[in-house]
Order: C-alpha cells, then sequence, then structure tokens
C-alpha cells in the first residue's frame, strides 16, 4: 500500500493521500512521526473520504511512502520546511 504526503499551499495544509484506502488522513506530529517510522501502520489512520480523486487533486506531492519500505523525497525543500513545521527543527 503507498501513502503519499501532499502540501496545499492555498490551504497551507497537509494532508496523507492513500488511495488503495480511498481516504485523506490531516497530518499532525502523530501522524507525521507515523509516516516517517520503521514499520507504519497505514491501516490504523482515520481520515475522510478520497472519492476517486487523485493525490496530485490536493497539492504537491512532497514524498511518497510503501508501506513495507522506506521514504521516497519527491521535494526535498518542501519536505524540510514540512518536517520542521510538524515536528520542529532537530
Amino acid at each position: 500500500m503507498r501513502a503519499f504526503l501532499v502540501h496545499d499551499e492555498k490551504k497551507e495544509i497537509d494532508l496523507i493521500v492513500v488511495p488503495e484506502q480511498e481516504w485523506l488522513v490531516d497530518v499532525n506530529r502523530d501522524v507525521m512521526n507515523d509516516f516517517i517510522s520503521v514499520n507504519p501502520d497505514f491501516t490504523k489512520w482515520t481520515g475522510r473520504a478520497l472519492k476517486g480523486l487523485t493525490p496530485e487533486s490536493f497539492g504537491q506531492i512532497i514524498a511518497t511512502r510503501e508501506e513495507k519500505g522506506d521514504v521516497c523525497i519527491v521535494e526535498a525543500s518542501l519536505w524540510h520546511q514540512r518536517m520542521a513545521f510538524h515536528l520542529g527543527n532537530p
């Protein structure tokens, strides 16, 4: 199962889109920590119905994640910015 971390610049929000489960998850500290964790469990997230829309419909894709794989960063500068926003600076 693949999850997409998406940034909506107009609304200034981040979402995780999980097309296989057909839902959107609002990103907060806990969700971001789970997204980057060693063994994320996407099925435990709750969210809103996706209604057949693609991840790109909700904004710019920042990163993708396979449940059994690594985070694949698509947009590095935005990734660092959003990580700092949700998790603080290291």
